[in-house]
């Protein structure tokens, strides 16, 4: 028969194997057993120590219990003791910072009264040294109010401005010269002021009876200016035209007995025509020589010599 050959060697193997496992369990019960020494020691240790405090704080093993509660009350009232004892300490160091009055009156009446602490005084800068350019919340502040105040009082200006009365003199064109007056003021649009001059046409001209705003232009030195712009917006742009500026406002003259702060226009009377009529006559003499007002264009240097160029 065939013999197993490995089975010594695995025999030698596994007592090896079994000693080494035998050899730690007993040092592992050696462990356990000084782990219970040491903590049945340390309770011991701890009772001992516990029982002693306990003799030092009551001077015996055993007291009664009225002995006990005796003990209680006075450890309370040295604590009490000690506490208003601080309390008087913090009262005398908040006198001597907040006042420096020595008289016994004012002491204890700082005493009974809540401490109040006074406020410290800003140390103001040196004003021969020059600090323009250093940040100053104050004069920022100030700055910040004078330019509030500046921009209402502009706008104050302004609406006065706008609500300035002027007469407007114009010529109705219908191939020749009506002229008419109108009331308005400065803020008044082109709109606005073809809308009262349309009133006063209708009731003369039966050509304009069944016209609406729309169907009418301002014509001003030859040039059309929009509905939508104010005679306030032209006279802040200093509009102008191919001769000079379009609008200048002035008081009227003593002798002509008109009401105070009413203004005029005195420069060429502008013109109120129907849209269809410039159609109609546009390549004619005087129509040919509108064009539409544009503000971006710079008439200042334009001269006489483009005029008959054109």
């Amino acid at each position: 028969m065939a013999s197993y050959t490995g089975g010594a060697a695995e025999k030698a193997r596994v007592a090896k194997l079994q000693k080494q496992r035998e050899k730690g369990r007993a040092e592992m019960e050696k462990a356990i057993q000084k782990v219970k020494e040491s903590a049945r020691g340390s309770k011991i240790a701890f009772s001992k120590t516990k029982v002693d405090a306990v003799e030092e704080t009551t001077g015996i093993g055993l007291v009664t219990l009225g002995e006990l509660r005796e003990r209680e009350a006075q450890q309370k009232l040295e604590q009490e003791r000690a506490e208003q004892e601080k309390n008087v300490k913090k009262k005398k160091k908040r006198k001597e910072i907040s006042t420096l009055s020595f008289n016994e009156e004012d002491e204890e009446e700082c005493e009974e009264e809540p401490l109040v602490l006074k406020k410290k005084k800003k140390i103001g800068k040196n004003p021969a040294v020059n600090t323009s350019f250093l940040p100053d919340k104050d004069r920022e502040v100030q700055e910040l109010q004078e330019i509030e105040e500046l921009k209402q009082e502009w706008v104050e200006k302004q609406k006065q401005i706008k609500a300035q009365e002027v007469e407007l003199t114009f010529n109705y064109w219908d191939g020749s010269g009506h002229r008419h007056k109108v009331q308005i003021k400065k803020g008044f649009t082109i709109e606005q002021f073809l809308n009262l001059a349309l009133d006063e046409l209708v009731r003369i001209y039966p050509d304009v009876r069944c016209a609406s705003v729309d169907m009418l232009m301002f014509v001003k030195a030859d040039l059309i200016i929009p509905h939508y712009l104010t005679f306030y917006q032209m006279e802040q742009m200093k509009a102008r035209g191919e001769k000079g500026p379009l609008f200048r406002f002035v008081p009227h003259k003593e002798e002509e007995n008109k009401p105070a702060g009413l203004l005029k226009d005195d420069l060429q009377y502008g013109k109120v025509t129907l849209r269809s009529w410039y159609e109609r006559n546009k390549h004619m003499f005087p129509a040919n020589q509108w064009k539409s007002f544009d503000p971006e264009v710079n008439w200042e240097k334009y001269t006489l010599e483009q005029t008959f160029k054109r």
